[in-house]
């Protein structure tokens, strides 16, 4: 998709922007920029749209994007209620993409910028222990050094993420970002609508209907913006939802199949394990053992270079 330009403000004389969110929820629409930009989320839990992929973000998650890869962060749904005190408080960096895809670098034989430039156009997801590393150098990082530190830090960063194999790939080759700039309302009125109201199990005319759409004219129009059909994306938002109840409360496997708007349990089953990859209760199991955080996010496939 091509959605709202996001306009960062970033200064002209400065190597990189950092901007340090502590909000209430995250910026609620579909979005992008020319910046290059690196996310870590410091508090906050909710999903987190790439291009074509959707998973659930936690505290510790780490992604990369480039060349405008259209993204969004929704927050979930307790950090909107009126009485919350929970926040949402991420690191952001910014910077010009031609630090990573400019001709220089082919002269120098630096081939694994251009190439990180690249991959990061799909967005990338980091983990393991290069994720570890990258949350400490992104939270030493300081706008009041002067500019020749800057650059030196900033490209201690992209060297740790050039030489890691430790990322995962988010937004699908499939996905294109080339839409008419007026979709973009109508594409977030969509995701907010179903978002809210997934656990009511929205039909397909339900949903046209939020989109001043026929069923048949928004079926073809939702499969070419986000190259999945409606009953797949409105799936993978019930078992995002799904795996975050698992994890925060002690509901039953069957309390959490109808919660989440599903009207059959096996169905349930089938889903997550086509969609996670694991049964619900592999799914509790395995991350009630494995403490580090995002052991198993929901995920949508995609391969890991």
């Amino acid at each position: 998709m091509k959605p709202l330009l996001k306009l960062i403000n970033a200064q002209r004389d400065r190597v990189f922007q950092i901007m340090r969110v502590s909000e209430p929820y995250f910026f609620p629409h579909w979005h992008f920029h020319p910046e290059c930009e690196i996310m870590l989320v410091l508090e906050g839990t909710g999903m987190r749209f790439v291009g074509d992929s959707m998973e659930r973000f936690e505290p510790g998650d780490l992604v990369f994007y480039c060349d405008k890869i259209p993204h969004l962060y929704r927050s979930d749904k307790e950090y909107y209620e009126k009485d919350s005190t929970s926040l949402s408080k991420a690191v952001v960096v910014y910077f010009n993409d031609a630090l990573l895809k400019g001709d220089f670098w082919d002269g120098q034989g630096i081939a694994s910028l251009k190439r990180l430039y690249a991959l990061a156009s799909r967005g990338l997801k980091f983990t393991g222990k290069t994720r570890a590393k990258l949350r400490n150098k992104i939270l030493e990082l300081d706008d009041a050094k002067d500019s020749l530190d800057k650059v030196i830090d900033l490209f201690s960063i992209l060297k740790i993420m050039c030489e890691s194999r430790e990322f995962k790939r988010l937004s699908s080759e499939a996905f294109t970002n080339h839409i008419a700039e007026d979709d973009c309302e109508r594409i977030n009125k969509v995701y907010m609508f179903v978002m809210d109201n997934y656990m009511k199990n929205p039909n397909l005319e339900d949903v046209a209907e939020v989109a001043c759409m026929s069923p048949t004219a928004f079926c073809r129009y939702f499969k070419s913006h986000t190259n999945k059909t409606y009953i797949q994306f409105l799936n993978e938002i019930k078992i995002g939802n799904a795996c975050k109840m698992l994890i925060d409360n002690d509901l039953s496997i069957s309390e959490i199949c109808y919660a989440t708007g599903f009207n059959n349990l096996a169905h349930f089953n089938s889903q997550f394990k086509k969609i996670i990859g694991l049964t619900p209760s592999q799914y509790r199991a395995e991350y009630t053992e494995f403490t580090p955080v995002g052991r198993y996010p929901l995920v949508t496939a995609r391969e890991t270079v």
